[in-house]
């Protein structure tokens, strides 16, 4: 598939964007998220899966599980610009808040590999546990936090040693994180175990698990932290849980197979991908309800934080 018209005008002048990538398509998606419409399909060879938007929006950091490694996607060009080989195990991808470094999950090698975002050499490999998936950087860069899906365990790397400071079990099968503005909650939705575990970071322990649908996959926060939205990938619906009362307050049914999932920089929009209906719902955290619906690509899975700033 090949790279659709230029922008005529340049992001950052303009609302923000998505990117979903389209695993079966072998491409991303770019929605503009003023039109909700898809404005460029951008050709990434290698079964796209994780994705992660780097701050200044300049560039978009997707894996490439076939390709054995991942792709660099210059947003002013809408193309690949760069690819780099690590192995057929990477996955999961997260970029620092202050742009300098990019994290990739091995799921075979049980690794997380650190990449200059300048050089795009690897400068180091943090050991972690079995089949690392979803990663988390937080705000203040201090530390990454890795959903560790075959020991059902988070850990949790100081990111001035690369160290492991905790590990703490969860549910089964971590595979998505998110962290609350204040850098306080860890959320982790735990795949095979329905439910989404609520971890204090400062001390790292579990202070509540939540019971949703099945198969929850990843999870986004909007209205301040206030909600959490999780994807339950074999009921096609995201359960919408109040933080305050770690209690679900409703379930939104969205496409087939919902995945990926992210939140506007409005904190009131937010995107989900679904997987096997090859489209992206839009639902607005004010009323609860899908306002809007975007056909995209073969497998949309859009596994991380896929929204520009």
């Amino acid at each position: 598939m090949g790279v659709a018209a230029v922008f005529l005008y340049h992001p950052a002048n303009a609302q923000p964007f998505a990117y979903i990538t389209n695993q079966l398509g072998d491409s991303v998606s770019v929605i503009n998220a003023q039109t909700n419409t898809v404005q460029n399909t951008i050709s990434v060879q290698g079964k796209p899966a994780g994705i992660a938007v780097s701050p200044d929006g300049q560039r978009v950091y997707v894996s490439t599980p076939e390709a054995k490694g991942i792709a660099i996607i210059d947003t002013h060009k809408n193309a690949v610009v760069s690819t780099v080989k690590l192995s057929e195990g990477a996955l999961g991808i997260a970029v620092s808040p202050d742009n300098n470094r990019l994290y990739v999950a091995d799921w075979y090698e049980n690794t997380v590999s650190v990449l200059d975002t300048q050089s795009l050499q690897v400068i180091g490999v943090i050991a972690v546990e079995k089949s690392p998936s979803g990663l988390m950087v937080s705000s203040d860069n201090r530390f990454l936090y890795v959903a560790n899906r075959l020991s059902n365990s988070v850990s949790q790397i100081d990111l001035k040693t690369l160290q492991t400071r905790n590990v703490t079990p969860v549910g089964l099968h971590p595979f998505g994180l998110t962290l609350d503005s204040k850098n306080e909650r860890l959320y982790v939705a735990n795949v095979q175990s329905d439910d989404v575990s609520v971890l204090d970071t400062k001390t790292m322990h579990n202070i509540a698990t939540m019971k949703v649908n099945k198969l929850p996959y990843a999870v986004t926060l909007a209205k301040n932290d206030t909600l959490l939205f999780a994807t339950n990938q074999e009921d096609g619906n995201i359960s919408v849980v109040d933080t305050r009362t770690l209690k679900v307050i409703k379930e939104i049914t969205v496409g087939d197979k919902p995945e990926g999932i992210s939140t506007h920089s409005d904190d009131v929009h937010v995107y989900v991908a679904n997987w096997f209906d090859n489209n992206v719902s839009v639902i607005d955290a004010n009323t609860l309800t899908v306002t809007d619906t975007i056909k995209t690509g073969s497998g949309s899975r859009a596994f991380g934080q896929f929204f520009s700033r």
